[in-house]
């Protein structure tokens, strides 16, 4: 879905990955429908929203992101591809 926005700008695949991780998978037990955070709810016995307080890693993470790319800090451009 991104991927061609990525390239457009001149940004390596290193940097989707990366956000994919920052905003997906970190906040998906956060999700009571997702399957993370039935899995946490069941487990734990706790609804989602129960936890919610002490997932300080799992909010931050995303805005941390988001202020990593506005500054440019940490963004790997897309290196030259060599001819075989």
């Amino acid at each position: 879905m991104y991927k061609l926005e990525y390239e457009n700008r001149n940004l390596d695949m290193k940097n989707l990955s990366r956000t994919l991780e920052d905003a997906g998978t970190i906040t998906s037990p956060l999700i009571p429908w997702n399957t993370c955070g039935a899995y946490m709810a069941g487990t734990l016995g706790v609804a989602t929203f129960g936890y919610l307080p002490y997932c300080f890693f799992n909010l931050v993470n995303p805005v941390i992101a988001a202020i990593y790319g506005f500054l440019n800090f940490k963004i790997t451009p897309a290196m030259e591809q060599q001819p075989a």
